[in-house]
């Protein structure tokens, strides 16, 4: 093995530039240890002999390090490693798909926890694949962590790849997809609403009918194989309503209401026929808000915990020590239900 080998990787497969890949790689070399203060790094005729690169993007990636202070050069012998301190305050890239009210408990969780140790940008792709390509390429070459809450889409894999696996950390959606290669903390939506409902099946028996309003622009569709799952093992009447505005409740239905416009519609349809939360009418809002636990008396909800999300993630990238985690699910009990 020779010293680009032991040194310099360069991944093909990867979309990360290669000056920032050559980058990585002494960063790397200097943390394990296999070079140290004083130690010439390989030349850069070598290098680009021995990986067929371009001069260039050699000397671009050792002139970064050189601006850094982490090497430096002596005309006619090369360069070599003049400081260990690799470890840079960690720089966040954060890309969330939007922001509601229970993505901001679990943003001010994460920053929260973060607190001093790292700078966080905070951008949105709104689950449109065309924005979140765009900001991924944009933003790249400029972030040294990336917390993604990726859209589920048949593209998002190769957009992903343009990033370093090492500084990618996958946020909430895609357990299935990509939260069991790289990082995570993810929901398993198709568990976590099985498991509830399982828990809770006897209290379902003093309603009539169970609905899950799932709209089309809810994106997990996770939620409705668990949900469908569980009901087609019993005789208990079940559906699922995708055209939710049309859906015309009946006393002694309960509801999982996904989206909190279906919420409103459905609680005013309750006021209007005079019907009683949580026994003529039982109600089960998807993702906990502090708003819930006020309106009516409170709603009850089944949510993953966005407070843990948040601190478990943090917790991840401060103490650089990756995991893949499913993070816990409950059900916050009111009157609703």
């Amino acid at each position: 093995m020779d010293d680009n080998d032991a040194i310099i990787k360069i991944d093909n497969t990867l979309s990360l530039p290669l000056y920032k890949q050559i980058v990585a790689s002494v960063h790397d070399a200097i943390t394990s240890g296999v070079l140290k203060n004083g130690d010439m790094l390989p030349s850069v005729n070598s290098t680009a002999a021995a990986h067929s690169l371009a001069r260039g993007s050699i000397f671009k990636a050792y002139n970064e390090l050189k601006t850094a202070g982490i090497i430096d050069s002596t005309p006619g012998k090369g360069y070599f490693v003049t400081s260990t301190n690799v470890q840079a305050k960690k720089n966040i890239f954060l890309l969330l798909s939007t922001f509601n009210p229970y993505r901001e408990v679990l943003y001010n969780a994460f920053i929260g926890q973060i607190k001093n140790q790292a700078t966080v940008d905070l951008y949105f792709h709104h689950h449109n694949i065309s924005v979140f390509e765009t900001l991924v390429q944009n933003h790249a070459a400029y972030y040294n962590t990336f917390v993604i809450m990726p859209e589920i889409n048949k593209k998002t894999e190769g957009i992903l790849k343009q990033l370093d696996p090492k500084k990618l950390y996958i946020l909430d959606s895609g357990l299935d997809e990509f939260g069991n290669i790289y990082p995570s903390v993810c929901q398993n939506y198709e568990k976590d609403i099985s498991d509830i409902l399982k828990l809770h099946f006897e209290q379902l028996k003093k309603y009539k009918r169970m609905i899950l309003l799932f709209p089309d622009n809810i994106k997990t569709e996770g939620v409705v194989n668990g949900f469908t799952a569980v009901f087609k093992k019993t005789n208990f009447p079940a559906m699922v309503i995708r055209d939710t505005a049309n859906y015309e409740p009946q006393q002694f239905d309960c509801c999982i209401v996904m989206d909190d416009i279906d919420l409103v519609r459905l609680m005013r349809t309750a006021r209007k026929n005079k019907w009683k939360l949580g026994s003529d009418i039982g109600i089960l809002s998807y993702n906990e808000t502090p708003l819930k636990s006020i309106i009516a008396d409170g709603i009850t909800t089944i949510t993953t915990d966005f407070e843990q999300m948040g601190r478990s993630m943090a917790d991840m990238i401060i103490k650089n020590k990756p995991k893949r985690i499913e993070n816990p699910f409950l059900m916050i009990d009111r009157k609703s239900f």
